[in-house]
């Protein structure tokens, strides 16, 4: 299917996300306080703004994206034991 073919109310990617504040439980169990509110910095583009505006794409794993650029800042990926892998690689930053 192309672009062109698409029905008009076919859903966008963005359609499909959400703000990480959707993810905030998540996002306390694993980094253990509040992180919607902390500051953090795209390592793609530089933007600096709290982890809550970042857009959360929800699937097997959580992935985080830069609102601006829409490059991936934060992946999290929960195990069948219960524990977390989590990839910061795209973050330049995190303000705790």
């Amino acid at each position: 299917m192309t672009l062109e073919d698409r029905p008009a109310d076919y859903p966008t990617v963005d359609a499909l996300a959400l703000d990480a504040n959707a993810v905030a439980g998540l996002l306390q169990e694993v980094f253990g306080s509040e992180m919607t509110l902390v500051v953090g910095e795209c390592a793609h583009c530089g933007n600096t703004a709290e982890i809550g505006t970042l857009r959360a794409y929800i699937g097997l794993g959580v992935v985080l994206r830069c609102s601006v650029c829409h490059e991936v800042v934060i992946r999290i990926a929960t195990m069948p034991d219960g524990r977390h892998r989590v990839d910061i690689r795209g973050a330049a930053f995190l303000s705790l």
